[in-house]
C-alpha cells in the first residue's frame, strides 16, 4: 500500500511544482492538490513503523 502512496505523492508533487502560474485566488484545483498530498504524507505516517515496533523485539528498549 505504501508504494501506491509513494508513487502518488511523487506524481502530486511534480503536477504541484510544474503548476501554471500565476495562481488566482479563486483557483481550486492547487489547493485540492496541496490537501491531497497532505492527506497522503499523513497517511504514510501512520502507515511507518515506530521506533517501539523496531526495537521491541530484539532486545533493545520499549519505552
Amino acid at each position: 500500500m505504501s508504494a501506491h502512496l509513494e508513487k502518488r505523492l511523487a506524481e502530486l508533487n511534480q503536477e504541484i511544482r510544474t503548476y501554471p502560474g500565476p495562481i488566482a485566488r479563486c483557483d481550486q484545483h492547487l489547493p485540492a492538490l496541496l490537501e491531497e498530498c497532505a492527506k497522503l504524507i499523513a497517511e504514510l505516517e501512520r502507515e511507518a513503523c515506530p521506533p517501539q515496533a523496531r526495537w521491541g523485539h530484539d532486545g533493545g528498549r520499549t519505552d
